[in-house]
């Protein structure tokens, strides 16, 4: 049971790493190039021809590619586990898994052609090859199809278990899937119907202020897209490596509600200098911004106390004690506790 699942999560899982791995290598680079170092003509040998080409790449790989290829093996392993079943559909995870790909192939050319050197943003009127703008369709389509074969063992699962509760990471992951595939139909119109009929000389001219609002209205829920796995994670996972339990389960199931509801509406707030987006709008999106929040408090809250029931069932006393309990010296889940405190100061900070 799980071959087929795993074979697939672990095929989406290497591609991920390949992507976040080569484009993690411009990282350094461009931090090189900010303090006066211009390494990128030493990088012609390999096509890099300038810092912007270097970040694009950068950007593609490290925000589309690799969290979007590590986000579906990571909910393929998940999802059929918490349900205890096979997909439903295995065979359009992999038609999914294999056209996430080709898109992939398509977008990476021009790139290392430097046909694309747009930014992970592509904002017009910077203009790239037709292929880069088919690639990450394919992949936007690509996670599509996984994220239905994931609903639709959900509603399998429902259909032989009436009245059941939904376990909570099955819950969760499609949930996130939802929101992903809300998100994406601002960047999927912008492609479809802004950008490839102007690249095709279909049209006379491109709006950039309209192909930036679609962008957003994808860009911000992008970012929960890589966050709410993680909760996953930290709400089911991590309490039970500390030997604790999940605090209030349904908190956790209310804050991935929370962020479906709240993510989606907040993308105006990349554009506060944008002239074109009228006033009223802008504030509206600020109120919606602060108030995503407050599940993220909410999992301040419930994921601690998780732990601190771990802490204190492993000997902890005191106000604090509980936290020498912990068990640091598993790698697996100091690097998430790390994590979970980085994540706090950048969050903090964004607010």
């Amino acid at each position: 049971m799980y071959a087929r699942e795993n074979k697939l999560a672990g095929w989406n899982l290497v591609v991920a790493m390949v992507a976040l791995f080569i484009g993690g290598f411009f990282g350094p680079l461009q931090k090189l190039q900010s303090v006066g170092l211009n390494v990128y003509p030493t990088l012609n040998n390999i096509g890099i021809r300038s810092y912007y080409q270097g970040l694009t790449a950068h950007g593609v790989l490290n925000a589309l590619v690799w969290t979007t290829f590590f986000i579906i093996g990571f909910f393929t392993f998940v999802t059929s586990r918490s349900l205890k079943r096979e997909l439903r559909y295995p065979r359009w995870s992999w038609v999914a898994f294999f056209m996430m790909v080709i898109g992939l192939v398509l977008a990476a050319i021009p790139i290392l052609t430097n046909l694309a050197t747009v930014l992970y943003t592509f904002y017009p009127p910077m203009e790239a090859s037709i292929f880069f703008y088919l690639g990450l369709t394919l992949v936007v389509v690509g996670s599509w199809i996984a994220g239905f074969v994931f609903l639709a063992t959900l509603i399998s699962w429902r259909r032989d278990n009436p009245g059941q509760r939904t376990p909570f990471i099955a819950l969760a992951a499609n949930i996130t899937m939802v929101m992903w595939i809300i998100a994406t139909l601002g960047v999927a119109s912008e492609i479809l119907f802004l950008i490839i009929p102007w690249t095709l000389g279909l049209v006379d001219g491109i709006d950039p202020q309209l192909a930036r609002t679609f962008f957003w209205f994808f860009g911000h829920p992008l970012v929960y897209f890589w966050l709410l796995p993680a909760y996953v994670s930290w709400y089911a996972m991590l309490p039970k490596q500390a030997d604790g339990k999940m605090f209030s389960e349904s908190l956790a199931r209310l804050v991935f509600w929370l962020f479906l509801v709240l993510s989606i509406p907040v993308g105006l707030h990349h554009q506060y200098t944008d002239p074109g987006v009228p006033a009223g709008y802008k504030f509206i999106h600020a109120i919606l911004t602060w108030a995503l929040f407050i599940p993220s408090l909410m999992t301040a809250f419930t994921v601690v106390a998780s732990l601190e029931i771990g802490g204190r069932a492993r000997g902890g006393t005191g106000l604090l004690g509980w936290i020498r309990k912990l068990p640091w010296g598993n790698p697996s889940y100091t690097a998430q506790n790390l994590a979970m405190i980085l994540f706090a100061f950048g969050g903090i900070g964004g607010l």
